[in-house]
């Protein structure tokens, strides 16, 4: 077995390499590979990036999260494919948690609001109100009754996440859910557990905007236009 671990990059200059060097240190008991996709960065991400040798990367020249995600599920050549944010987050042995509680599903995705959830340092307040009032509308427009669709450690199977990758609409901040839609769609087993997480810093989510146009990328997914 073999596993892609995809990293979207947005001016991480900062934070990346601290990441990129957790996941390589990290003493995994399979084959990984680890794919940035640069993601319109104006930094000098690429140059942190360029430093580690056994990483591979992209830049995009139409970027948004959405696109850099689709770009790297289309990438790997895992048997398994996951993805984490740039900001270490999400930990290595919590992605490796969720490759070992993949079993007989065809998807694990990392959740902050079920049982076994441990916040090592919660979001401010305001985010998680809005996170919780965009699951609501994920529910009421979409009818995923998942509890927590926007934690980034997710892990796919090879043949599901490539079946359903060229159906996956692209949006920013809701793209998780526009990923999860057509799975779950397809009839694929999505299973949902707890994991260890950490807010970090640096945040680009703008909360005023965010509202309608998380609304607006719902009505995208589920109309699919």
């Amino acid at each position: 077995m073999k596993l892609s671990i995809i990293i979207p990059a947005y001016n991480e200059c900062k934070r990346i390499g601290n990441t990129l060097n957790n996941y390589l240190s990290y003493k995994w008991k399979y084959p990984i590979e680890i794919i940035v996709i640069l993601n319109g960065c104006t930094d000098n991400t690429l140059d942190v990036v360029k430093k580690f040798h056994k990483i591979k990367y992209r830049v995009l020249k139409q970027p948004s999260k959405g696109n850099a995600l689709i770009t790297g599920f289309k990438l790997a050549k895992g048997d398994l494919i996951g993805y984490v944010d740039a900001d270490n987050a999400t930990k290595p042995y919590v992605l490796d948690k969720l490759v070992n509680s993949i079993g007989n599903y065809d998807g694990v995705i990392g959740s902050r609001y079920v049982k076994g959830a441990v916040l090592i340092k919660k979001q401010p307040l305001i985010r998680r109100i809005l996170g919780r009032g965009f699951n609501v509308l994920v529910r009421l427009v979409l009818g995923l009754r998942f509890k927590d669709t926007q934690c980034a450690g997710k892990v796919f199977r090879k043949r599901a996440i490539k079946s359903v990758v060229n159906n996956i609409i692209k949006t920013n901040w809701a793209i998780d859910v526009s990923i999860l839609y057509p799975l779950i769609k397809s009839g694929y087993k999505i299973r949902e557990i707890g994991i260890s997480w950490e807010d970090k810093t640096g945040s680009k989510l703008k909360v005023t905007k965010a509202i309608p146009n998380m609304l607006l990328a719902l009505l995208k997914i589920r109309f699919n236009r």
